[in-house]
């Protein structure tokens, strides 16, 4: 980060209001696997995924979207949800998961439905990426359905509390796997219930050359859910890299 003009300020980066829809699913791990560092091992067969819409109306990167995948992995014993791809459609946010989780953001095309004030089809969340414009990245759609509780999503992989791993390098300097554990706080109604909304959900994944979304193709979806929480974002922890051999 240039020094005299920074993007971003310094941490704490804190988010309000944010509205996170993510479909979970199965996929082949012989398509993720070449898409994975050394030492960074798909936990299970299929490989469990998850896809993330996100709609962040206030943080300390401004207002901005983001869409991610992530895999269940594993690394010398410890589980992670892993995270090959990540676009969003603001410079700050970009330079800023790049330079201090080692994020690899790219800049997209994306289209949020959730706030949109009425016309066809508002009963579903729907997030579009593209990138370029008109390359289709993803397109993952959400019914919330009903309220849930924490009790009713113990057991299931969307509500396992795993940390995010990524992978920072910068060629001849840095190669290293950055942990981050995210505590959100989630809003509540008048009744004291939590802002987490079950439902149905559905995702398609393309890609190109340079953004192999493709290789997460669903085949099997398992569950989808939507919240609305504040967290802040803490600048994460190394993880053993590369991995001690036994």
């Amino acid at each position: 980060m240039p020094a005299a003009a920074p993007l971003y300020p310094p941490p704490p980066y804190e988010f309000r209001g944010a509205r996170q829809t993510w479909v979970v699913f199965e996929a082949d791990p012989t398509r993720i696997a070449p898409l994975l560092p050394a030492g960074v091992r798909i936990d299970g067969t299929p490989a469990v995924c998850a896809a993330w819409a996100c709609h962040y109306p206030a943080s300390s990167f401004g207002p901005y979207l983001e869409a991610y995948v992530v895999v269940r992995v594993e690394v010398a014993g410890q589980r992670f949800w892993y995270q090959p791809v990540i676009v969003t459609d603001a410079e700050a946010p970009m330079a800023a998961g790049r330079e201090v989780w080692g994020y690899g953001k790219k800049l997209a095309h994306l289209t949020w439905s959730g706030t949109d004030a009425g016309g066809p089809g508002t009963e579903q969340l729907v997030m579009t990426v593209e990138r370029p414009a008109g390359v289709r990245l993803m397109t993952l759609s959400m019914l919330p359905e009903r309220l849930v509780d924490g009790a009713e999503l113990t057991g299931l992989p969307a509500a396992e509390p795993l940390p995010t791993l990524s992978h920072r390098v910068l060629p001849g300097l840095v190669d290293e796997l950055v942990a981050v554990d995210v505590r959100p706080r989630s809003y509540r109604g008048a009744d004291g219930r939590p802002d987490l909304w079950r439902g149905r959900g559905h995702v398609e994944l393309g890609g190109s050359a340079a953004d192999p979304w493709h290789a997460f193709r669903p085949t099997r979806v398992l569950d989808a859910f939507t919240a609305r929480t504040d967290f802040v974002l803490p600048v994460g922890r190394t993880v053993p890299w590369p991995p001690t051999e036994e």
